[in-house]
């Protein structure tokens, strides 16, 4: 089985590239995900995950974190109210209320179809895709 401990807990959030992201309630579902996409060849360093505080720091919704130039598009995203955004600020939710975020790269439709998939499997919600161009929520 696999431990989440053992998995990359990254100091940021990915930048909208290609990757897909849910939320989990409990370890327990997000490591029934992450073995069964480990059974698929993926691989433990492709695994970003997000939890409790360091995870709060990791959204940082406000760009208190980030660099002036990053911090002021974190305001322009604000603003803008896009997609992003509403994904920033529901992740900063979920994780103070102790839930976890987990980030896998889909650089091919195969790839997405069996993150996702998996996903479902082990009750993860608010599925999404990012590319540099959109977010796609997947239902």
């Amino acid at each position: 089985m696999v431990s989440l401990e053992q998995l990359p807990h990254p100091d940021f959030l990915p930048y909208p590239s290609h990757y897909t992201s849910a939320f989990f309630q409990s370890k327990e579902d997000a490591e029934k995900a992450i073995s069964e996409l480990e059974s698929l060849g993926f691989n433990d360093d492709e695994f970003n995950i997000f939890e409790g505080d360091s995870g709060v720091h990791a959204v940082d919704i406000d760009g208190d974190h980030h660099n002036v130039i990053e911090k002021y598009m974190r305001k322009f995203i604000k603003m803008s109210d896009s997609a992003e955004w509403r994904f920033l600020s529901e992740a900063d939710y979920e994780l103070k209320n102790g839930h976890l975020l987990v980030c896998v790269p889909t650089l091919s439709d195969q790839k997405k179809q069996e993150v996702i998939s998996a996903f479902k499997k082990a009750d993860a919600y608010d599925i999404r895709y990012f590319t540099p161009l959109y977010v796609e929520e997947i239902e």
